[in-house]
């Protein structure tokens, strides 16, 4: 199959990405700058000839003449993109040093908050607001409004300097970032629960597969257009076809990955013609793109999180503080979800068939934070992640339940890594108990055995490796 790159689409892809992302709202403050300019223009041309608006005429007086006004403009025009060239340097400096102390996933986070963007788009817009006020002083037009809202806004702008300096270290706290991504991938969840109320989760086996499509470009898929499915179904096969997804939206696919699978009804003949038909529209309600979107996309809030949580509790950085707060939010993620998964959303009469990933990539993820903290010994972020597998297993639904309980089944590979503290014995007791009252019974005696035989430890004198004593023949 010939490699198909959708360059155009691609482009389209990453200009709308990137205005979702940050450019929106600065581009936005930065026009409405270039419209309050137009405004006070009009509003100034009562000053010109030398005259003066009634009750103005002291405001005239105080700026001066049309010189003056330009030595004024042309000293905060300097000053202000003097204060915005540091300040923004200042910054992107403390973003580098957050992105270093935890992960390249800072960046994103920082520029996806309204704040931030404010800020960039009302320094730059005042810059411009300025250069455009001191263009369009002349002898014959005078700027005493245009001059006076300059000041008036370059005054605030340097108030806005000490918040935004205070916002940004903030926002460069561990515990602001994780929070950040954890309301975000909230938040996604919503995309995800429209299509899944649009689709089913189930596919029709019995129905014969009359083709499995792979794809013809690299990237994350970032949207799936459903009407533009459903149309083409519609249009060719009616009730006898199924489109049968092999990925989610956020998903990666190389060149030759599988896709979808198409199903007909036994007994439904589709033309070749019908056959290609279909397969074009379904790929072309596919977007690519090269990057993916925290706003839309819940498992790569997930993803990040995950990268947080690895990087800062494994011996790179041996931070527990971060990994703690990744398991706390992951448990609270987790726990929204758990309902979603008790009640459902499907369409039973929809021709695409898709699948749920996220609760399963939000397990996934607590269970990597576990793999990893038996690397650094961080016995702190193992209890807590015991605690948070004991605390959801007491009220989740069942998908859940099997999910973490599997987790706590293979938790136990790593245990002997780690010395028995009493905080982490009496957690796994717990989380035997809790498994017990699910109806858990193997894993829970799973756990208290592990737990036993990592307490014959103590007191003895072994390393890592031989903490725990092997069994012998």
């Amino acid at each position: 199959m010939k490699t198909i790159k959708s360059v155009p689409g691609r482009f389209v892809s990453a200009v709308r990405r990137s205005f979702r992302q940050f450019l929106a709202l600065p581009l936005a403050t930065v026009i409405g700058f270039v419209g309050l300019n137009a405004l006070v223009y009009l509003a100034d041309r009562s000053w010109s000839g030398g005259g003066a608006p009634a009750g103005f005429r002291w405001l005239g007086e105080l700026l001066g003449d049309s010189a003056a006004l330009g030595s004024l403009l042309t000293t905060v025009a300097s000053s202000i993109i003097t204060v915005t060239s540091i300040t923004f340097s200042l910054l992107l400096l403390a973003v580098q040093q957050g992105a270093a102390a935890l992960t390249a996933q800072v960046t994103d986070q920082f520029m996806a908050r309204r704040t931030n963007q404010f800020y960039f788009g009302y320094f730059v817009g005042l810059s411009v607001f300025v250069l455009m006020t001191l263009v369009t002083n002349t002898g014959f037009h005078r700027p005493v409004f245009g001059t006076t809202i300059a000041l008036l806004l370059t005054t605030s702008a340097l108030c806005l300097v000490i918040v935004m300096i205070y916002n940004t270290i903030d926002q460069m706290r561990p515990a602001q970032i994780i929070q950040f991504i954890h309301d975000r991938v909230l938040e996604a969840r919503d995309d995800d629960l429209r299509l899944l109320a649009a689709t089913r989760r189930t596919s029709r086996q019995d129905w014969p597969i009359a083709a499995s499509v792979r794809s013809r470009e690299s990237g994350y898929v970032v949207r799936l257009n459903l009407p533009r499915i459903e149309q083409a179904v519609k249009r060719h096969a009616r009730d006898g076809v199924e489109i049968a997804f092999d990925i989610t939206v956020g998903t990666y696919r190389a060149v030759n990955d599988p896709l979808f699978r198409l199903r007909c009804r036994p007994g439904t003949t589709l033309d070749a013609g019908a056959r290609e038909s279909l397969v074009g529209e379904t790929l072309a309600a596919l977007t690519y793109d090269d990057g993916r979107d925290l706003q839309h996309d819940a498992a790569y809030g997930l993803h990040q999180l995950s990268t947080i949580a690895w990087t800062s509790v494994s011996t790179s950085k041996s931070n527990p503080s971060p990994g703690l707060s990744v398991i706390q939010a992951l448990r609270d993620i987790i726990a929204h979800w758990s309902e979603d998964e008790n009640r459902p959303l499907e369409d039973p009469t929809s021709c695409i068939v898709y699948a749920d990933a996220a609760p399963i990539i939000a397990t996934d993820a607590l269970e990597a934070v576990i793999v990893v903290a038996s690397e650094s010994i961080q016995s702190q972020t193992l209890t807590e992640a015991v605690r948070t597998l004991a605390i959801l297993l007491r009220h989740v639904g069942q998908p859940t339940a099997d999910r973490l309980a599997d987790v706590a089944n293979r938790t136990l590979s790593s245990l002997g890594e780690h010395v028995l503290t009493r905080q982490l014995e009496a957690e796994l007791t717990d989380l035997a108990k809790a498994l017990n009252e699910r109806g858990f019974v193997a894993v829970a005696r799973a756990v208290s055995e592990a737990s036993a035989e990592l307490a014959a430890s103590l007191g003895k004198l072994n390393s890592r490796s031989t903490r725990v004593p092997g069994t012998t023949s």
